[in-house]
């Protein structure tokens, strides 16, 4: 894979979608279903649009659960500032589904453009509409 991070749907679902979040920085890289909601890509998107509007501002979200008894994996994303200037990071935490698959976890982070980050926004947003797709938000060359 390369740099930067991809959701992809899967395995789309009357009750949810089924979706792939894959995520790599060159060294380290990790990959985990989610099962996630109907809406909850709109969601990630309706989050993280706009950022970042201050050098100040971090967004995060959750997918999934580190709950052993739910099944899916887990990936958190944290976006952030990373100097005063507003460059922009993505922190990535990802969990596999232990249940599907021996115990594995990854996290790392790589810096992100704001442009890509809204090009990523509108992709996730019709990935969810289309319930097929992928979005991806690529490192920026500056990492």
């Amino acid at each position: 894979m390369k740099r930067g991070l991809r959701i992809s749907v899967v395995d789309p679902d009357a009750d949810y979608l089924g979706i792939e979040v894959a995520a790599a920085s060159g060294r380290f890289a990790g990959t985990t279903l989610i099962y996630a909601g109907l809406d909850e890509l709109s969601i990630v998107a309706s989050r993280i649009e706009g950022f970042p509007a201050t050098v100040d501002d971090e967004r995060e979200y959750q997918f999934g659960s580190t709950e052993s008894g739910l099944a899916g994996g887990f990936a958190c994303l944290r976006f952030h500032c990373v100097d005063g200037s507003g460059h922009a990071a993505l922190e990535v935490m990802i969990e596999d589904d232990h249940h599907l698959h021996d115990i594995a976890s990854a996290r790392f982070a790589f810096q992100i453009a704001a442009v890509d980050l809204d090009r990523f926004v509108a992709r996730l947003r019709h990935i969810e509409q289309e319930r097929s797709g992928e979005a991806i938000l690529p490192a920026s060359v500056l990492s």
